[in-house]
């Protein structure tokens, strides 16, 4: 059944040289032709604001959906806000990498993913809890994040940006060890990275976790072990044709709750934003958490 009324929540500064004025006015055209009600709202760099509006207007107007229109980071701000709620979110993906929508099958293209807003399909998908933050897509410990946070921090966007930044940070990184303790098993070792997600794979098109389904009531910690440098490019290769589970540098286990011991304290990051480092992680599924408007 089609919704009757949506807020959409749009940040104006995401995506590679894409027209925010001219998205906006895609979207209210083609409500107006559905006969959708339609409120919009702005992102800006003060989140807390940007969070109290969001919830006071879902609170108050009650729309049948939100639609993050943005990158990664617009979408995991709508979906923290709505996790637990009976309200879904929509996504039109409008920034670098759009990790949660390609692993949903969510179309890249504005007017086919507005179709299947229209079309009001909705699934409920598994969140996690990352030492009390939300976690809707991917979040890890190791080389990745050490790339999110410098890309967040440079001012050049797109994949472009993050590639320089991966090449420029490989020669010299060093692998930490860790120690991780889940219900589904457990790993004491040096590694790459140390992942946590459900989903598959990060906007950039490298598939972390193959086989994983976002609402089975089960997340995956998946581990890339210490290589040898000469070997980075034989990782990368399976990383994009989502063949990392047959590397012999892979490890993964599936479970229902985890605790990683990053004892140097290496950087961190949750769907797309970099979080300050500490020494203990604990994770926790929360099924079904978040309803997600989907093909």
């Amino acid at each position: 059944m089609q919704p009757q009324s949506l807020l959409v929540v749009l940040n104006p500064i995401s995506g590679d040289d894409i027209d925010k004025e001219e998205t906006e006015m895609l979207i209210k055209a083609f409500c107006d032709q559905a006969g959708i009600g339609l409120a919009v709202y702005k992102t800006t760099p003060d989140l807390a604001a940007d969070q109290r509006t969001i919830r006071s207007y879902v609170t108050g107007q009650k729309p049948d959906a939100v639609v993050a229109v943005g990158g990664d980071g617009t979408v995991s701000l709508v979906a923290n806000l709505l996790i637990g709620s009976p309200v879904p979110m929509g996504i039109l993906p409008m920034g670098s990498g759009n990790g949660l929508s390609k692993d949903l099958g969510i179309p890249q293209t504005l007017e086919e993913a507005l179709a299947v807003v229209a079309e009001f399909n909705v699934r409920d998908i598994d969140t996690l809890n990352v030492n009390g933050t939300p976690c809707v897509h991917i979040g890890d410990i190791g080389f990745n994040a050490l790339i999110v946070d410098r890309f967040t921090h440079d001012e050049g966007r797109g994949i472009t940006t993050y590639a320089w930044n991966t090449v420029k940070e490989y020669t010299d990184y060093q692998p930490k060890h860790y120690r991780v303790e889940t219900d589904g098993g457990d790993f004491a070792g040096e590694a790459f990275m140390v992942a946590f997600t459900n989903a598959n794979a990060f906007g950039s098109n490298t598939t972390i976790n193959p086989g994983g389904v976002v609402d089975d009531g089960r997340f995956e910690v998946c581990i890339i072990r210490s290589f040898p440098k000469l070997e980075g490019v034989g990782i990368l290769y399976r990383l994009l044709t989502g063949e990392i589970d047959q590397s012999m540098h892979y490890q993964i286990i599936q479970c229902t709750r985890a605790a990683i011991h990053n004892p140097d304290r290496e950087l961190m990051q949750i769907d797309g934003e970099p979080l300050p480092p500490t020494e203990r992680v604990e994770i926790n599924i929360r099924p079904g958490s978040l309803r997600v408007v989907v093909p």
